[in-house]
């Protein structure tokens, strides 16, 4: 006798689109871009309280002063703020997409918490410290928490070291450059195409028709029907 067919037909397993994904980062990345604003106006504050309390002193005391560069420093540094979110979005991409991770968009929303908490750091401890001392320990904050989550969310201590080391380089590179006056945009175009490249070169293999696929994967050619 033969078993009745099932009145529940199975639904394929429904996989994130790539393409979508790609949106949802980008729109985090913008949304993103409101903590930096506000870091930026709570910048400009205190700028003008240094200003006050300078004004009101006298010149000796002022003279005696050193003079806050380390405002200029924030500032700059905020500029790039969405270049930093799309390298360390675009490596977590990466990752969902080689070796077959499925990251959550709350995921990416907390890493880029951590990177917002980045610019905040940087503004308190350039009140107290050099400004390479204060780069040097926001920087190392900041990342120590994405790399511990990171831990986490890639499964894998080694894929967390490379985003160790990405977020060093990212880091140093970006301190680089802000410390160059003239040549700042030269090398900020390098990294970009440094960057793209590198991209280009880890995602030349990948079938995107297959990431966009709403079903399960189709199996390579040539290998056997399982």
């Amino acid at each position: 006798m033969e078993a009745l067919p099932s009145l529940n037909p199975v639904r394929p397993q429904r996989r994130h689109s790539a393409t979508i994904k790609g949106i949802v980062i980008v729109a985090l990345i913008l949304l993103l871009q409101i903590p930096l604003f506000w870091v930026g106006n709570l910048r400009l504050d205190r700028v003008r309280i240094h200003r006050q309390a300078v004004a009101a002193m006298t010149e000796e005391r002022v003279q005696a002063m050193p003079v806050v560069q380390e405002y200029r420093m924030v500032e700059r540094s905020l500029k790039y703020g969405v270049l930093v979110m799309a390298l360390v979005f675009g490596a977590f991409f990466l990752f969902e997409t080689l070796v077959d991770l499925r990251l959550h968009t709350v995921h990416y929303g907390l890493v880029g918490a951590a990177l917002c908490l980045f610019y905040m750091a940087l503004l308190a401890l350039a009140e107290v410290m050099p400004p390479g001392w204060a780069y040097t320990g926001a920087a190392m904050a900041s990342s120590l928490l994405i790399v511990l989550y990171s831990v986490a969310i890639l499964r894998s201590h080694l894929r967390a070291g490379i985003m160790a080391g990405l977020l060093a380089v990212v880091h140093g590179v970006l301190f680089f450059v802000l410390r160059m006056e003239n040549y700042a945009l030269l090398a900020g175009t390098a990294t970009l195409f440094a960057a793209l490249g590198a991209i280009m070169y880890l995602t030349r293999n990948v079938e995107w028709s297959l990431q966009d696929s709403f079903g399960p994967r189709s199996p390579a050619p040539g290998a056997p029907a399982k």
